[in-house]
């Protein structure tokens, strides 16, 4: 009977065969949006548009439905609605890799959130195969970097279950190069993951570093020619700490007394009476010395930190003179009340040239500038000393106007050139501790964390933009951006994930 059909109808039994027998038989979307847009139009008829297309008017009237109703929503949705998003399977798992990287967000309180938000259900299993496909990417992102740009840099160690995590870190761009999980933490260890620093282009010229011998000798042994410094952050720390305990030993006697004396004067009987206050005199008397020894103990640790260890301030015979001073009176102070001050005297003794090291450096480049300049090296130190000043105060105007008078002209050039020095020299390994505070809320006591999960941190550290900092160089930037100097795609993006766009719906 075909043969009866006429030769139209042929082509059109045939053209329809032909795309039955077509895997990708279904309209494309982007002829589906030209079916609706035709119809909505009005300018050719129904079966016109359907015989252009080859569908049925069904279809025809199925995609004028669904621009219709696209339109109505678009003036209709509710009070309130910013904008919509299309949840995709893409959008849902670039969602757990961000609340748990980025707002730190347990496992299952990310499934409890796509519940309670998007009435979504993933299982424990599924959230961690999502995150071990993100942490799966990491490493090769964080080994792409070279590290041949990294002058100042940070190292130190911080346990989790028992076992050292290892961290090096640039201090001006705070952009990490070493997060790793260790078995132990001596020299032939920290020696291995610098040697693969090395592989890299790592090879700072000054390493800050604390006291620990395996931290210094790996770094002596793999970075032979860069100038390890002793951290100033410890140091500090520790003196503060103790002028703290010198404070609650003060209050705590001075309660005590106050104590004994409340009971000598309640007392009932003039014995009792003659007891509470011979012993709230010995009392007195502690509180008394308590008091003495904690306000010369904070006054030295004042001047320590402030008019020797603080890059600007005084050369460095007037420091090491100083520092020599306050060590002596703290010894005298250690004779009287040994706990604790007996042991930061020993400290400071043994640690004298490394924490003075840095006034020396500071020397040396003054002297570069002095030589430049045709200045004596006290005129470049007076300029240094002033810096701790505020710069709209009137002590700084006082000072800077009498070394402008002496310098001349070129007063400017020589106090930007000084400036300049402090703010490029490093004492702290301050930037190492706030890399670990920033690490520390991923570390669950309970649970062990894997190196996978570690790289991922690594990576999303390195790549968070900062939010604020003093620093101009630093702002709305991520340490890989400070480090290299380039933009790069936000962190979802770099791990493979598309992020998805506002759609925003028109009536045509």
């Amino acid at each position: 009977m075909i043969h009866n059909l006429s030769s139209k109808t042929k082509l059109r039994i045939k053209m329809i065969a032909a795309r039955k027998k077509d895997h990708g038989s279904r309209i494309p979307l982007s002829v589906k949006k030209e079916i609706a847009l035709e119809s909505i139009k009005r300018e050719h008829t129904i079966v016109d548009i359907a015989r252009r297309y080859d569908c049925s008017r069904n279809t025809v009237y199925e995609q004028q439905e669904i621009a219709l109703t696209a339109a109505n929503n678009a003036f209709e949705k509710e009070e309130g609605v910013l904008f919509y998003l299309p949840v995709t399977k893409d959008f849902i798992h670039a969602t757990v890799v961000d609340l748990w990287v980025g707002c730190k967000v347990s496992t299952r309180d990310i499934i409890c959130h796509l519940k309670n938000t998007m009435d979504y259900h993933l299982s424990v299993g599924s959230v961690t195969n999502i995150l071990d496909a993100a942490s799966d990417k990491a490493p090769s992102i964080n080994d792409s970097y070279n590290l041949s740009a990294i002058k100042d840099s940070a190292a130190d160690e911080l346990y989790h279950h028992n076992k050292p995590l290892l961290a090096s870190v640039d201090i001006p761009s705070r952009f990490c190069a070493l997060l790793t999980h260790a078995d132990d933490r001596d020299h032939e260890t920290w020696g291995i993951h610098l040697l693969d620093l090395k592989d890299r282009g790592y090879d700072p010229e000054v390493a800050i570093l604390d006291g620990a011998k395996g931290l210094v000798k790996g770094h002596e042994v793999a970075l032979p020619e860069t100038k390890l410094r002793h951290d100033h952050f410890h140091c500090i720390m520790d003196m503060k700490n103790c002028a703290r305990f010198l404070k609650n030993k003060e209050a705590s006697a001075a309660t005590a007394a106050m104590k004994l004396y409340q009971r000598s004067i309640n007392a009932k009987n003039e014995e009792k009476k003659k007891e509470y206050s011979e012993e709230f005199a010995v009392a007195l008397s502690s509180c008394s010395d308590a008091e003495e020894i904690h306000g010369a103990f904070k006054t030295l640790s004042s001047w320590l930190q402030y008019d020797v260890l603080q890059l600007a301030g005084h050369p460095f015979a007037e420091r090491a003179l100083l520092f020599d001073f306050i060590v002596s009176e703290m010894t005298v102070l250690a004779e009287r009340h040994p706990h604790r001050i007996d042991d930061m005297v020993t400290t400071l003794k043994t640690q004298r040239n490394a924490l003075l090291d840095v006034a020396n450096e500071l020397n040396d480049k003054f002297t570069k500038i002095a030589t430049k300049h045709s200045l004596s090296i006290e005129a470049i130190w007076a300029i240094c000393y002033i810096a701790r000043y505020a710069f709209d105060g009137v002590k700084y105007c006082e000072k800077s106007s009498e070394l402008e008078a002496l310098i001349g002209v070129k007063y400017d050039e020589v106090e930007d050139e000084v400036l300049r020095v402090l703010e490029e020299t490093h004492r702290c390994s301050s930037i190492i501790e706030n890399f670990n505070s920033r690490l520390r809320p991923y570390l669950d006591k309970r649970k062990f964390i894997s190196q996978k999960r570690l790289a991922l941190i690594q990576f999303y550290l390195n790549h968070k933009p900062f939010m604020r900092s003093k620093h101009e160089r630093l702002k709305n930037k991520s340490p890989a951006e400070a480090l290299t100097g380039k933009p790069h795609k936000s962190y979802l993006e770099m791990l493979g994930f598309r992020l998805s766009q506002r759609s925003i719906s028109l009536v045509l």
